[in-house]
């Protein structure tokens, strides 16, 4: 059997007998093959484009090596070339005046990157383009000169990337959007002419492509974020400074890599129908939640579902610090129970929701005088992530095992899905997101392939089976 030898270096090869030589992934080249059939004798050489000058010395060495092995004149050997139409040009020019004129047997014009594989006993040459892999075409929308550098800067740095263009006001993004088509856009949330948010309602409804917006961290653009992320934005990002570059860079990366995986849904209806309080709540269940990416639209279509008797409910949702008191109180505008940021001791109480603060650690714990409380704490990050959504679920099997529902939800990596499987493994009941309803079907996915789901519910199920289960079939188990 005839084995492939990979084609390194610039300098000629040549064997004899049934020997196949792969010329592999030639961006920029040309590959010239030289054989004498009768002898099953061949070589290759690859001349980078550029490198006429010495054309014709690489030719001249390639066919004597070929002729030297197979003991015959060089005008016998035959000549095989593959490259651009211009490359092709050039070789026969060389080949004509070092008197070989008549030894081209053979020319393929590839215009793009390829890849060849020569026969080195019979002189077949086998060429097959590569298509190079398509890189995910970016949009940066954004006021400040500075952040569109350093944004470019960024994503320019992965090699995935490509930034197709960088506009400063919503009117020039709005016909680069139409002219260029890209794949995904950062959009800034302050901007002259409109704010992003407006732009973005604007925009989806025509072209639903992908949108991360792009936000300094304060009180004001948390809102806008939150409501960016119910009318169509897929996520958001720290807006990047030179201080923090080295850190952040890989998160903006990672996550306009995921926007283009995500399916863009567009404004959302925020008037759901809330379950009704058909029978008796065991508020005795503590249940905990944990969700990333795409998780505070999923969290906010859940608890529009709920009733306003809930037993008490504890949140882990990956956010940066002061967003999650603005999502907290988004929530509680919305929800006829109690819904506020976490400090440290606060009661675990019935019709109470407790979003875990940014940038701290939310455990439970128990109340030494009755009951239960959480424990916010600035402790290390738990798979990348602060809060992690691990670290509550974890308090809760240690601490009250059975008593407990367990619900991971869309997005991104595996946080969660350890600390799900020791809850379902203390007795408690767990519910994992299923992959339809998911933005991101990154935790749920771990979750579900550990074991430690115990029920698989698309998004819009979840209210209705954690109601039934506090009300019916599992009220025996807590």
């Amino acid at each position: 059997m005839s084995k492939v030898i990979q084609l390194t270096g610039s300098e000629a090869a040549v064997f004899r007998d049934a020997e196949i030589v792969h010329a592999g992934h030639v961006f920029s080249g040309t590959v010239i093959c030289a054989f004498a059939p009768d002898a099953r004798v061949g070589g290759v050489t690859i001349v980078p484009d550029g490198a006429s000058s010495g054309l014709k010395e690489r030719i001249r060495e390639l066919v004597k090596k070929t002729s030297d092995l197979a003991k015959m004149s060089e005008v016998q050997i035959k000549l095989k070339v593959v490259g651009s139409s211009l490359a092709v040009q050039s070789v026969r020019k060389a080949v004509s005046e070092l008197k070989l004129g008549g030894n081209i047997a053979g020319e393929c014009h590839e215009a793009g990157a390829f890849e060849a594989y020569f026969y080195s006993d019979s002189g077949r040459l086998r060429v097959s383009p590569i298509q190079k892999a398509q890189k995910i075409r970016v949009l940066i929308v954004d006021d400040s000169k500075t952040i569109r550098q350093l944004l470019t800067k960024v994503l320019s740095s992965d090699a995935a990337l490509e930034v197709v263009g960088a506009a400063e006001c919503p009117s020039q993004a709005e016909k680069m959007i139409e002219m260029l088509r890209p794949d995904v856009i950062t959009l800034d949330i302050h901007m002259p002419e409109m704010d992003g948010v407006t732009f973005l309602k604007k925009f989806i409804p025509k072209f639903p492509i992908p949108t991360v917006m792009i936000s300094s961290i304060s009180m004001e653009e948390g809102t806008k974020v939150l409501h960016a992320l119910e009318n169509g934005a897929v996520d958001y990002i720290q807006k990047p400074s030179f201080e923090e570059l080295d850190r952040i860079a890989p998160i903006i990366i990672e996550k306009v890599k995921t926007a283009v995986t995500i399916k863009v849904q567009g404004a959302r209806d925020g008037t759901q129908k809330r379950l009704s309080n058909g029978g008796r709540i065991n508020s005795n269940v503590i249940v905990a939640i944990g969700a990333s990416t795409g998780g505070t639209e999923a969290l906010r279509r859940f608890f529009l579902k709920l009733p306003a008797q809930i037993p008490p409910i504890l949140v882990v949702q990956h956010i940066p610090p002061v967003f999650s008191k603005a999502f907290a109180n988004r929530l509680a505008e919305l929800c006829p129970f109690e819904v506020m940021e976490a400090s440290d001791g606060d009661e675990v109480i019935s019709n109470r929701v407790l979003i875990a603060p940014g940038g701290l650690q939310m455990a439970l714990e128990s109340n030494r005088q009755a009951g239960y409380k959480v424990r916010v704490f600035d402790g290390e990050p738990v798979n990348r992530h602060k809060p992690s959504v691990d670290v509550l679920f974890r308090s809760v099997a240690a601490e009250i095992g059975k008593k407990s529902i367990g619900i991971i939800m869309t997005g991104m990596g595996r946080d969660g899905a350890a600390g799900l499987l020791e809850m379902r493994q203390a007795g408690a009941s767990t519910i994992a997101q299923d992959e339809a309803s998911s933005v991101v079907f990154g935790m749920p996915k771990e979750a579900i392939r550990v074991g430690a789901a115990e029920a698989i519910k698309p998004l819009d199920e979840i209210a209705e089976t954690l109601i039934d289960w506090l009300q019916t079939k599992k009220a025996v188990n807590f």
